[in-house]
């Protein structure tokens, strides 16, 4: 009897594995999500650096990340303030449906990208694409909780 149930079970998996390897071979284009790439010639790598924090605005159908450099990292980790010349990056994507998984949301086409330079003193340097602020929008939020600077 224990016998037969281990084969039985042996051979339900066999077929689901045999069922699950019969798919069709996606194309190469489909295994990357294209519409959402940076254009080159950023001032910044901006998506080879660590990610900060994320926000998904349901509102406005549109997902950001905030991206900072290694000065920029350490110091949101530890809760400190941005050092001086740390760099932080928000990218903004336009959402767009996941073809691969049913009500997933994906990034779909860039909307924004905003590079903030922590400067020294009263004196901050921003520099970067100029930011439209909309209410409570996540470059608001942003600015709200920028460090105090450090003498």
């Amino acid at each position: 009897m224990r016998l037969r149930r281990t084969s039985t079970a042996a051979a339900a998996a066999l077929l689901l594995a045999f069922l699950c390897g019969c798919r069709q071979k996606m194309a190469e284009g489909d295994l990357y999500d294209l519409p959402a790439a940076l254009r080159s010639g950023l001032p910044y790598p901006v998506l080879q650096w660590k990610i900060i924090t994320t926000e998904v605005d349901r509102n406005t159908c549109t997902m950001a990340t905030l991206f900072g450099d290694d000065a920029a990292v350490e110091a949101a980790r530890a809760g400190i303030a941005y050092p001086a010349g740390a760099v932080l990056g928000l990218v903004t994507w336009r959402e767009s449906e996941d073809p691969h998984w049913f009500g997933a949301r994906i990034p779909g086409r860039p909307v924004s990208v905003e590079f903030v330079i922590v400067g020294r003193g009263v004196d901050e340097t921003f520099t970067g694409t100029p930011w439209r602020e909309a209410p409570g929008s996540m470059a608001e939020q942003i600015r709200q909780m920028r460090p105090t600077p450090v003498p």
